[in-house]
Order: structure tokens, then sequence, then C-alpha cells
């Protein structure tokens, strides 16, 4: 019977170590996940036929050289030595952030430097084109841009924040439109800007998808601004475009098994995949693990290869356990997520290994994002049901709404507001189209 002991022990830990069947799934989910075709419903009808990522990867090389604001006071800080460019750097930031304040509605457009106005002129060509392109009839991101992508590609380095700079200036050009009078310009633009918003998220893993939440952000308050504004007709119109809108967002859950293996190709690709495996990885999964070149919490390889192993078994573990509950509600994910890190607790603190409830804090992000999805959804559908009865409604349709109320403030006047005071942020204010 003691003979048997140490015999078991072998076993238990051959299965435990064992990364045959880790790398037979990593390199099956990385070929799924390159180039993937990301059906979504358009928000026009009919769309454009084609691709976004297609028509993006025409579109690429001006949205990377659209001019960004230049301060006025850059003359001062000319010269080539390392403080001028310093200067010049915290100029332009200051500059850069004045201008997102007033695109997202967060300031008046009273206090919009004019430079801010300047760079939307330059651009706007280009702008309106990307905007365009959103109304393709298949979303995902181009080529280079995938979740896979994410360190060696120029495009995933500056090419999405190029996009998010475009959905600035799409927010900012509908704020513009709205001042002058043409409500219905400036919700097709922000729309248009939301679509764009959307696509980010589109095959870019949590990357993707918390630089989709930080764009709609700046289209959120002009959207609602425009969309409060607009003639009824044309409401209900943008209603059925902002349901295809929300639809179209990508489940939590398939954001983080795409970010599952990113992070097994970026942390233990470089070490523990056989070599005989790297010819049958994607071109963009064979570029990350090169561009790590080792395994990257161990630069000098401190720790046990097979502790390694280990780790990634575990790691693979918590996103298994995680992907679907990523869906629930924030404050059941969240305790859903400390109960899977409890039950993972083995090595937590060893370099490498993940934690689950700092995905949540990463997806929480998200969540504010579908939020504001839904909350204007339920703006159009209170301001609709509002002309048609004559009356606010006493409550919002809970299948459409979740996590929001209702409040009337006056015959004329009512808010959306969260639920969670952690995000009244996102309160909404409505008007009525006319009088009862």
């Amino acid at each position: 019977m003691l003979a048997l002991t140490p015999a078991c022990v072998g076993v238990l830990l051959w299965l435990l170590l064992r990364t045959g069947p880790l790398v037979e799934r990593l390199v099956s989910e990385a070929n799924a996940f390159e180039g993937a075709a990301h059906p979504r419903p358009s928000h026009v009808s009919p769309p454009t036929p084609g691709t976004f990522a297609h028509a993006m990867g025409r579109l690429l090389p001006e949205a990377l050289k659209l001019p960004g604001p230049v301060p006025d006071s850059m003359s001062e800080h000319e010269g080539g030595d390392e403080a001028a460019s310093a200067a010049r750097f915290r100029a332009s930031e200051v500059l850069r952030e004045r201008c997102r304040e007033v695109a997202s509605g967060k300031a008046p457009l009273e206090t919009m430097p004019p430079a801010c106005r300047e760079a939307l002129e330059q651009s706007r060509e280009v702008m309106r084109r990307v905007l365009a392109a959103t109304h393709a009839e298949v979303g995902g991101l181009p080529a280079g841009a995938g979740s896979l992508s994410r360190w060696s590609s120029s495009f995933q380095k500056s090419g999405m924040h190029a996009l998010g700079y475009v959905v600035e200036l799409a927010s900012l050009e509908s704020r513009l439109l709205l001042a002058e009078g043409r409500p219905e310009q400036a919700v097709d633009t922000c729309l248009d800007a939301l679509a764009l918003s959307r696509e980010l998220s589109l095959g870019g893993a949590l990357y993707g998808g918390v630089l989709s939440a930080n764009s709609q952000e700046a289209a959120y308050r002009p959207c609602a601004a425009a969309l409060n504004a607009v003639p009824l007709e044309p409401k209900r119109q943008a209603l059925a475009r902002l349901q295809r809108l929300r639809e179209g967002l990508p489940p939590l859950s398939s954001l983080l098994r795409e970010e599952s293996v990113f992070h097994q190709l970026a942390t233990f690709g470089p070490d523990l995949l056989p070599p005989e495996a790297l010819p049958r990885l994607p071109s963009s999964g064979r570029a990350l693990i090169e561009s790590q070149g080792g395994w990257c919490y161990f630069p000098a390889r401190i720790g046990h290869p097979l502790v390694r192993r280990y780790v990634w078994r575990r790691n693979v573990s918590v996103f298994d356990a995680m992907v679907p509950l990523a869906d629930l509600p924030p404050s059941e994910r969240q305790r859903a997520f400390a109960h899977i890190d409890a039950s993972h607790s083995l090595l937590a603190g060893y370099p490498g290994t993940v934690r689950a409830l700092k995905y949540h804090h990463e997806l929480s992000l998200l969540d504010s994002q579908r939020l504001q999805a839904a909350a204007l959804v339920a703006l159009v559908q209170m301001d609709v049901a509002r002309a048609a009865q004559g009356r606010w409604p006493t409550e919002l349709p809970p299948d459409t709404a979740p996590g929001l109320r209702l409040e009337v403030v006056s015959g004329q006047e009512a808010r959306i507001t969260p639920s969670d005071e952690a995000l009244a942020g996102n309160a909404l204010s409505l008007t009525a189209d006319s009088a009862p």
C-alpha cells in the first residue's frame, strides 16, 4: 500500500503539470480569434456591403495623421532641449483634455479653446469617411488590430487610439450641429460615433473593450442632448438604431475569452510553448511571443519551470471560471469572482498569477458603457411615450433598462437615473417634445 503512494503522487503531479492539452487548446483558440468576423446589427438600414475592417484598412493611414489641437503658446516652448520638449508635451496634454471635456459635454461650448475647432475643421473630411465606414454590414477590427496584436502592431499602439480620437471629434461636431439648430444631423453624427466606439470592442479583447467604453463616454452626453432635441419622427427612427447599437455590444464573457488567449501567449508562450507549436499559431500570435522574448514576469528566469507550468494551468482554470460569470450584474459578479479567488488561493501571490477580482474591476468600466447604452434607449422610449400619452410613464420598461429608474420632475421634465449611486454621473434629463 505504501509503495503505491509515491506512484499516486507522481500521477497527480503529472496531471497537474502537463501542458500538452493547454498547448493544443491555445493554438486552436488563437487561430479562431485571428481574423474572425464579427457580425453585429448595423445601426443603419440598409447597411453598406462589406466589412468595417476592409473600409478602415484603406482609411487607416489618413486617420493616423489626423492633427490634434495645437496650443497657442507652443512657440514659447520652441527648442530642441529636453525641458522644451517636456513643456510642449504638457501644454498639448492640457489642451487635449480641455477639448475632450467640451466634446463630451462636461464643459460648455463657450469655453472651447479655438484650437479645438481648428483641429475639427482640419479633420472633418477624414472624420466623416471614418464614420461612414461604420455603416458596413459586418464589424470587426482590421488586420493587425486584433487582441493578439496588442504589443506587436503599430495599429494597436496608435490606430485604435486614432479611432477613439475620431469619436471625440464626432462628439464635438454633434454639439456644434445642435448649437447651430441642426438636431437631426447632430443625431446622425453622434450615432455614427457610438457605432465607431463599438467597433473597438469587436475583436480587441478587454483592451479594446476599455478603449470602446472610454470613447463612448465622450459621445454619451452629446448624443443624449441631440436625441432630446430632435423632432418626434426622427426620434422614433433613432430608437431602432440605438437598439441595434446596444444589441451589437459584445458580451463581457467573450472579451474575457479573448483576454485569456492573449495572457497565455504573452506570459507563458515564450518559455512553455514547444517549438513545433509555434508554426501552427497565427502570425500575430507568433509575433506576440517573439516580442516578449521570454517569461515576462521572470526576466531573470526566477522560479522553477514546474511551478510555472502549474501557474499556467491555474490561470487557465481561473479564466474558465470567470467567463460564464462575467455577464452577471456587477454586485453578483463581484461576489462570484471573490469566490473564484478563494478557491484558487494556492500560490495566489506568486508572480504571473491572475486574480479574478482584478478583472472584475476592469470589467466595471464596461458596466458603465452598457448602462449608458440602455439609458439612451430609455431616454427616447420615454420621450416617445410621453408624446403619445400626454404624460410621463410611471416607470421604465424593465426589459430594456436594467439598473435605471425614471424620476418625474414636472409635466415637462423628467430624469433617468442609475439605481447604483456609484454610477450617478450617467443620469440624463429629458424635456417633453410638446405640452400635454
